[in-house]
């Protein structure tokens, strides 16, 4: 198979350790409309300051009252990059944001400040506006997003005018993944629209690495329920239509996440840790006696 097969294949998987303890979680709001992720490029070995300064922005935000949550994630495997997840219902409500926080003066000051004390350690910062395709997603009620601490993210770079492959794609993954019993496993899928061309984004949250473990014990189930067939037709819908495919793991920064307040209530020790207390000060010592005269 081809290294796509893989891939996608591990998205039925990153969810089979905790499938059984999402059943006792409520239902999920339905993904954003609209995803603005901005990927910030750190510099070899900067990541330590880089973090530094980029946790001091959500209780600058918080005091700031502002309205647009965000999600931070540091990457795990790739190369050296923060993503920022910031999420709308629509254009409309991304322009009002956006210019009620250029409007404000003196609050986009001090995000500027922190900008160019956080750009010291970064290469790059690009943004991609990214659209929700509920009809090649897979049950995102599923998922438990304020215990997700981990993240797998799949980019699919297509051919231009081959957006219809990459939706056979996903049909053929859909029906083996049924028929070895992972129809329910949540994902969420994003089509590029400014920032990126003919691109694809599949979203995985985990709870836990391990999830990825029961995918790798688990491809092998997955193959055989793809079959001969289906695999030949994987790899005839890559070859049209697929230009590359980039697979890589994140871990969540709570202490730069910005999240909605229904996070913090459900993982308020993740997401809203209290501060180490402070040892007591040691008594001071008793004066030494003065010498007798």
């Amino acid at each position: 198979m081809k290294k796509l097969l893989c891939s996608i294949a591990g998205l039925s998987f990153a969810f089979a350790g905790a499938l059984a303890a999402r059943a006792q979680t409520p239902a999920a709001p339905p993904p954003p409309n609209l995803l603005n992720i901005e990927t910030d490029n750190v510099k070899a070995y900067d990541f330590v300051p880089y973090n530094n300064i980029a946790e001091e922005y959500p209780a600058l935000s918080m005091k700031t009252k502002q309205p647009s949550h965000y999600l931070a994630l540091n990457s795990l495997t790739g190369a050296p990059r923060a993503i920022y997840l910031f999420d709308y219902d629509s254009y409309e409500s991304m322009q009002k944001q956006t210019e009620d926080f250029i409007g404000n003066a003196a609050v986009k000051a001090r995000f500027d400040a922190l900008d160019a004390e956080e750009g010291k350690y970064t290469s790059e910062v690009h943004n991609v506006v990214w659209h929700y395709r509920p009809d090649l997603s897979n049950n995102p009620a599923g998922a438990d997003l304020p215990h997700s601490h981990y993240w797998e993210l799949v980019i699919f770079h297509m051919k231009p005018g081959h957006d219809s492959q990459f939706e056979e794609l996903t049909k053929i993954y859909k029906e083996a993944s049924a028929k070895i019993g992972r129809q329910n496993v949540p994902w969420a899928t994003y089509e590029s629209l400014q920032g990126a061309q003919d691109t694809y984004l599949v979203l995985i949250p985990m709870v836990s690495l391990k999830d990825e473990d029961a995918g790798l014990s688990s491809m092998q189930a997955f193959g055989e329920a793809l079959g001969e067939e289906g695999g030949r037709r994987m790899d005839k819908l890559s070859d049209e239509g697929v230009i590359s495919v980039e697979d890589n793991l994140y871990m969540v920064n709570p202490a730069a996440s910005y999240v909605d307040p229904n996070w913090v209530k459900a993982d308020p020790k993740y997401w809203a840790p209290k501060p180490a207390m402070k040892p007591a000060p040691k008594p001071a010592a008793a004066p030494a006696p003065k010498p007798a005269q």
